[in-house]
């Protein structure tokens, strides 16, 4: 994947139970504490210090809205696959699927308050099937898990060196208001679409960094901020995709608003992205 001009960087969740959560993410999703107060805690890649995660408190009740439906999770190569596959049977943690993509294998679970995961392995694009259009076609089968499994090379520990927030992909209340959005202002390209039921958003020749669906939140509200689930997505783009987002934003009119020099903006369902420009 190329990560010059976008980069998924941190996902912001909000949890009623920051103790348990945290224990989870440590101890089966092989996340590192890397920073904690009494209200929040950022978890990451331990050998490189990378917040791929934060979980805040928050005393908000849950309600039915549009927000996250998981965040994914991509893995260095098939073989760290293995490592984690072979650690959720060992630990008998539940899995809710484990597909073939096409372009990638993945395992599916969910954390304690409901939040959607995805672990997964891109193929070589050798191996994607891309259309001359820029579609990425992609498939939902049974993934090779003995495969999968003998492809493991050492015990569990940690999410392996490299992992980063590969995709995050949405619960959304209308995939056509979300997917021109992400097309019109984000300048994403759609990459495949299911009708009116789902769309994958990619960037740079990627199968996609973003995705919506409308299978558990056809027309809900919008996601709110500070309620359990998805508080923010935090994007590290570069300075070209900075201004085109802002010209493109005041062209149309789409508000957001700046933080020195963040640009924070929700998309048509309430979810807050924030843009930030690294300092190199």
């Amino acid at each position: 994947m190329n990560l010059t001009n976008y980069k998924i960087q941190t996902v912001t969740l909000n949890t009623t139970d920051l103790t348990k959560m945290t224990d989870f993410y440590e101890t089966i999703m092989g996340l590192s504490v890397l920073e904690a107060t009494d209200s929040t805690v950022a978890l990451g890649i331990k050998q490189t210090g990378e917040i791929l995660l934060k979980l805040t408190q928050t005393s908000r009740p849950q309600s039915q809205t549009s927000g996250l439906y998981h965040i994914a999770y991509l893995l260095p190569n098939r073989a760290a696959l293995g490592n984690f596959l072979r650690h959720l049977a060992i630990t008998q943690y539940p899995i809710q699927g484990a597909s073939d993509h096409g372009y990638s294998e993945a395992v599916y679970l969910a954390d304690p308050e409901g939040n959607g995961i995805e672990v997964y392995a891109d193929k070589p694009e050798s191996q994607w099937d891309i259309k001359d259009n820029g579609i990425i076609v992609g498939v939902t089968e049974a993934m090779d898990v003995e495969g999968v499994l003998a492809a493991a090379t050492q015990e569990f520990d940690y999410l392996a060196e490299g992992t980063f927030i590969g995709h995050v992909h949405l619960a959304v209340s209308s995939v056509p208001e979300t997917s021109q959005f992400f097309h019109d202002i984000l300048a994403f390209t759609i990459t495949t679409e299911f009708g009116s039921q789902a769309a994958f958003y990619g960037k740079d020749g990627y199968h996609h960094q973003f995705a919506g669906n409308i299978w558990t939140t056809r027309n809900f509200p919008k996601n709110q901020d500070e309620a359990p689930g998805m508080n923010e997505i935090l994007v590290r783009v570069s300075k070209e995709v900075m201004t085109e987002t802002k010209a493109k934003m005041d062209l149309q009119h789409y508000p957001y608003h700046q933080d020195h020099q963040d640009l924070i903006f929700h998309d048509p369902n309430g979810i807050k992205f924030r843009y930030i420009v690294p300092i190199k």
